[in-house]
């Protein structure tokens, strides 16, 4: 038996870097293969809302921003909850002779319940009454069958079922699916008459649930005196009105991490240096905004890495004691991504304490908490979707000046911790893709490596 690496154990193979790799990957295949994959439908909309289901029968309506919006929030709230969105369709929600937008969802987690607590904070956040949220199993009580409908349009769908006394399915990537409980069966008549219409269905046995919303969401409500500072601050400086972020894919997660690998640390940069001049006079400013609407910030001073078990509890320290810990530069020295003495947030700037006092702050520091408070008080958690959308949050009260310096010191970073090579494979065709939990290689977010910080020179696109 090999002894521990602190007693010698370093000459065992599996002590070496290629046996704990060989280690994590056996680890990893283990947990994917213990893993529940469930299928979901979801919709952001109620049935009731008849106008609404009207115009989002359009096809156009899924390139609309209320169904990007959709779509970021399901995302953001499955990596709250552990779970892994696999494969997403749009789909057509058909219930009862009308049609709604809705989307075909292919999850992986730890649990059914990991699956179902994200279900029902979606419910609970579009108002929904239930999501569908099931797991083929070969002794399940339920039963799912799919239709190949080639070129059927809605109506038809929509027709075909109102004939054989259905009350709903959906329908996506040509096929009709519908899924039903052991307490109301599709009959045969039924079952004959839709397959005299659309061919012999492939029936599988399933677990299906019509999870129930919850009011889980509300842990990542917006602060919305938070978000009127922000907001006010913008307006006074003559900002642009906040636009939708864009819809950003894995690919410009990558190009994004490339591109912060590839540009060398230039603080002396003249694009670089005025971009953070305004950053950090910007970044101070809403210190004090903040500060003088009665938020308090504190060092944390705490034995573990991060003062919040979690983006909930941070929210509600800030919703509920209008406090917030930030994690000292000093602290983190130590550690990966240390801040070199040369980069322009190394630098003291002057802010208000809640006394009314001045005092001199590493730009770091203050950074570091105006972020936490101004961004991600709208709900948005510390893993790599939130992140994105908290860069977006926090560029809409910042000059264009200084979006370099913001995108270095968010975006780019942690598209590089999620996103860089360490967590990219190549496919067929030599394209680029993130590695998906039990692949080869897959990290998960605790154990990915920190960016460096460093200040670089990029293209006005990426920013």
């Amino acid at each position: 038996m090999c002894r521990d690496i602190d007693h010698g154990g370093r000459r065992c193979p599996a002590a070496t870097p290629e046996g704990r790799r060989q280690h994590r990957a056996a680890q990893r295949r283990d947990a994917a293969a213990g893993q529940v994959e469930s299928f979901i439908g979801a919709t952001p909309f109620r049935p009731e809302s008849g106008e609404l289901m009207r115009m989002s029968s359009r096809p156009s309506y899924y390139d609309t921003d209320e169904w990007i919006e959709f779509d970021d929030t399901l995302h953001a709230a499955a990596e709250r909850r552990g779970v892994d969105i696999v494969e997403s369709s749009t789909a057509d929600g058909l219930w009862e002779g009308d049609t709604e937008p809705a989307g075909a969802y292919i999850v992986r987690a730890d649990s059914f319940e990991d699956i179902k607590g994200w279900a029902a904070e979606i419910a609970g956040r579009y108002d929904q009454d239930s999501v569908m949220a099931g797991f083929y199993d070969p002794n399940g009580p339920d039963t799912v069958h799919t239709f190949t409908v080639d070129q059927a349009d809605t109506r038809e769908l929509l027709d075909a079922l109102g004939e054989v006394g259905v009350p709903g399915g959906r329908g996506y990537d040509g096929k009709l699916e519908i899924a039903t409980g052991a307490d109301s069966p599709l009959t045969p008549d039924a079952q004959r008459a839709l397959a005299i219409r659309f061919g012999e269905p492939t029936v599988a046995r399933a677990h299906v649930e019509f999870v129930e919303k919850d009011d889980s969401y509300i842990a990542h409500q917006p602060i919305r005196e938070i978000q009127m500072l922000r907001q006010n601050y913008a307006a006074a400086h003559g900002f642009p009105v906040r636009q939708r972020m864009p819809h950003l894919t894995a690919a410009d997660d990558i190009a994004a991490a490339r591109a912060y690998a590839a540009a060398p640390h230039e603080p002396r940069h003249p694009r670089v240096a005025r971009s953070y001049r305004a950053f950090r006079q910007h970044v101070a400013a809403q210190w004090d905004m903040l500060t003088a609407a009665g938020y308090r910030f504190e060092p944390w001073d705490g034995d573990q890495e991060q003062p919040y078990a979690d983006s909930a509890a941070m929210i509600a320290d800030l919703r509920e004691h209008r406090h917030l810990y930030y994690y000292r530069t000093e602290v983190s020295q130590s550690t990966e991504g240390a801040l070199p003495p040369d980069h322009p947030m190394a630098r003291a700037i002057t802010v208000t304490m809640p006394d009314g006092s001045q005092r001199p702050m590493i730009a770091n520091d203050v950074f570091r908490a105006v972020h936490d408070a101004i961004a991600h008080s709208e709900g948005h958690q510390f893993g790599p979707h939130g992140e994105k959308r908290a860069w977006w949050a926090h560029r809409s009260s910042l000059p264009r000046d200084a979006r370099l310096a913001l995108w270095c010191e968010t975006r780019a970073q942690n598209c590089w911790t999620n996103a860089g090579p360490h967590m990219t494979t190549t496919g067929e065709g030599g394209t680029s893709h993130l590695l998906q939990r039990g692949d080869d290689g897959w990290l998960p977010v605790s154990q990915r490596p920190y960016a460096a910080q460093k200040c670089v020179n990029v293209h006005p696109s990426l920013l």
